[in-house]
């Protein structure tokens, strides 16, 4: 990586790139619990429910009428997206570890407390306070996730005698 003069990383290129992969990071991680724990774990969250639900509550303002699988299919392309550019925010503060845990505390409590007042319902993930539980605690490890692969991409320089040492100018983790 280049951090003088030209290239990339001067003009603030590689920041973006860290964002980018830190929010796939945290969309990957929040997506595979959620599929995997809904077909392992009996009384998992359901967060697909509720982006089903959004979309279809969408779609019915709009005058449309998708099928179960149109519906489906949307909110996980939602959902992938919105997630991502969430999770991504971690690598844009000092201190992404920090950030993406407070990222994913905030959306951990958003997915279980949110969904009945926007008239989505409580069951996808408030069946029980274990069901509650795990949502927040799967949004959470999302948010780390997000985080840990913000502060591992940081640009590290050469520091005294050999040693490795954050670039300065790098935000810090």
């Amino acid at each position: 990586m280049q951090t003088e003069g030209r290239g990339p990383q001067a003009a603030g290129g590689g920041r973006a790139l860290r964002a980018a992969i830190a929010g796939l990071a945290g969309m990957a991680t929040v997506t595979a619990l959620n599929e995997v724990g809904r077909r392992t774990i009996p009384g998992a969250p359901r967060a697909e429910r509720l982006g089903v639900r959004g979309v279809r509550a969408l779609a019915r303002r709009l005058g449309w009428r998708p099928s179960r699988r149109e519906a489906y299919r949307w909110s996980l392309g939602a959902e992938a997206v919105t997630n991502a550019a969430w999770y991504a925010l971690a690598a844009t503060y000092r201190r992404p570890l920090v950030a993406g845990g407070v990222l994913g505390g905030l959306a951990g409590a958003g997915a279980v407390l949110l969904p009945p007042s926007i008239g989505l319902g409580s069951r996808p993930t408030r069946r029980s306070g274990r069901t509650a539980a795990m949502a927040f605690a799967w949004y959470l490890a999302a948010g780390l996730a997000a985080g840990m692969v913000a502060a591992r991409l940081r640009p590290r320089t050469a520091g005294p005698a050999g040693t490795e040492r954050l670039d300065p100018a790098a935000p810090r983790g």
